[in-house]
């Protein structure tokens, strides 16, 4: 994965300004010059990480949502592999957030299902502190899910 890109490294510095106001503007003004025509690294890492910038449940997903079909060109529940360079790894994460979001706006359906596919990708994920926190978001949607 080439995090080295000049817009990746301008993302990354923008995700991390302690000022989250001009963040989220500096992140803004990167998907207005990186949309559509950016890669897929790009735009997906862009939303995931702008979705976070959100404080309204709808509009968070509607990035998470983003996120996904730029690093699948899908905004499904299906197991669909990631279009390059996007590691497979970000899928866990992707649909634990989309999962989330369709939690906090009522659509259980919905969230069941983006939470499967996040349990089909656990595989992808290393035994390291992103894995384990990952597997830990899986394991707190399924008990605040419960059976379908």
């Amino acid at each position: 994965m080439d995090m080295s890109s000049p817009e990746m490294k301008d993302i990354l510095e923008a995700a991390q300004l302690p000022d989250k106001q001009a963040g989220r503007v500096r992140l803004l003004a990167l998907w207005e010059t990186l949309s559509p025509g950016g890669t897929p690294l790009q735009l997906c890492s862009l939303a995931h990480i702008l979705a976070d910038t959100e404080t309204e449940a709808a509009l968070e997903l509607e990035w998470d949502l983003r996120a996904l079909e730029a690093a699948t060109g899908s905004r499904e529940a299906e197991d669909r592999e990631t279009l390059p360079p996007v590691p497979e790894s970000f899928l866990p994460s992707m649909h634990l957030s989309v999962s989330e979001g369709y939690r906090r706006l009522g659509e259980l359906d919905l969230a069941r299902r983006h939470l499967l596919a996040a349990s089909n990708h656990m595989a992808t994920l290393a035994d390291d502190p992103y894995g384990t926190l990952i597997r830990g978001g899986l394991r707190r949607l399924q008990t605040l899910l419960g059976p379908a």
